[in-house]
């Protein structure tokens, strides 16, 4: 299962600095809850995800980062098709000085279409200057 989630999270990865988001943000439930460190917004429509994601991709662009690396921690034991995935991202760029690494919680559920997420808890935040900004897309909580 570590493989598949890990592949599932380097799959979003891609399309995030591509700027594809549609394949993103079709895959969380909404409204989504997505803490923050201590700030807390929901997510409420694939329009305002796919805000933030803009918003994420353009930072990560002007820091230079040129990849973005999963390493899933844990997986919780799934209770009626629902588990947590804890990962650890490392951000890698140019310079160097510039790399930065995060830490989430996925909330998860399994269904026919795959992998959904229904909520996001960022227990270490690589980028807190972005948080009024996400508070801003999205109606806090």
């Amino acid at each position: 299962m570590f493989l598949q989630i890990t592949a599932h999270l380097r799959q979003r990865t891609e399309l995030l600095l591509q700027g594809n988001y549609a394949p993103i943000v079709a895959q969380y439930v909404y409204p989504l809850p997505m803490y923050l460190g201590e700030s807390r917004v929901i997510v409420r429509t694939p329009e305002e995800a796919t805000g933030m994601l803009c918003l994420l991709r353009a930072a990560y662009l002007e820091r230079g980062v040129v990849t973005l690396l999963p390493r899933v921690t844990a997986v919780g034991l799934p209770r009626e098709g629902r588990f947590r995935v804890w990962v650890d991202w490392q951000e890698l760029a140019l310079p160097a000085e510039e790399s930065r690494s995060s830490s989430v919680i996925y909330y998860c559920r399994s269904t026919p279409a795959g992998l959904r997420i229904e909520m996001v808890n960022y227990t270490r935040v690589s980028m807190p200057e972005l948080n009024p900004h996400f508070a801003a897309l999205a109606l806090s909580a």
